[in-house]
């Protein structure tokens, strides 16, 4: 069974459509915590520029390469951010969406809460149905908590590191690659 959950109308054209995805997403993100630093873009898939999505299982597949974005952990590289999570597995929503109207590929707007060290706190993805132009609340500020992953190269001594994924950014999901190698722990030492 997939999620259909609660869809609201919106713009059918691309200009106004985009507007309304970034603002939904801004909106929700911002609900418990007005004050606290955010992002909120448009995503892009940083392999193949598609800017279409498909939702299912708790991950965003890109409808261009199939390359999954990192929902449920932050890690893919496709996904933005400075540093992975693991996003609260009560909040990742189960089997494959589809709007009302049965289609199943997305126009897609994240919007991170940060904390201090700009690490995501909260996440929150709104989806935008391209033909039809409704939108749904995906993923509503749901919680993360800050994950590690292993690695070969760039072990700091603990057999862990943070990733630090690329993104495309700006008010379309265009622009330059943002990419920040891992710090390693013996750095400036």
């Amino acid at each position: 069974m997939g999620d259909t959950g609660t869809w609201s109308e919106g713009p059918r054209t691309g200009p106004e459509g985009h507007a309304a995805l970034l603002t939904l997403a801004e909106r929700a993100a911002r609900t418990d915590a007005p004050h606290a630093p955010f992002d909120v873009l448009r995503l892009v898939c940083r392999w193949c520029e598609a800017d279409e999505f498909e939702a299912a299982y708790g991950e965003l597949f890109c409808f261009g390469c199939c390359l999954p974005m990192g929902v449920p952990d932050g890690v893919q590289e496709g996904f933005p951010g400075q540093f992975p999570w693991t996003l609260h597995p009560s909040t990742a929503p189960a089997g494959s969406t589809h709007c009302p109207d049965g289609h199943r590929v997305f126009e897609v707007a994240i919007a991170r809460l940060l904390t201090e060290d700009h690490r995501t706190r909260t996440l929150t993805v709104v989806l935008r149905c391209p033909d039809d132009g409704r939108l749904h609340l995906h993923v509503d500020n749901a919680r993360t908590d800050i994950a590690y992953a292993r690695t070969g190269d760039h072990d700091t001594g603990e057999g862990t590191t943070a990733l630090a994924p690329s993104a495309r950014f700006g008010p379309e999901g265009a622009g330059e690659d943002q990419r920040c190698e891992p710090a390693r722990a013996d750095a400036g030492s």
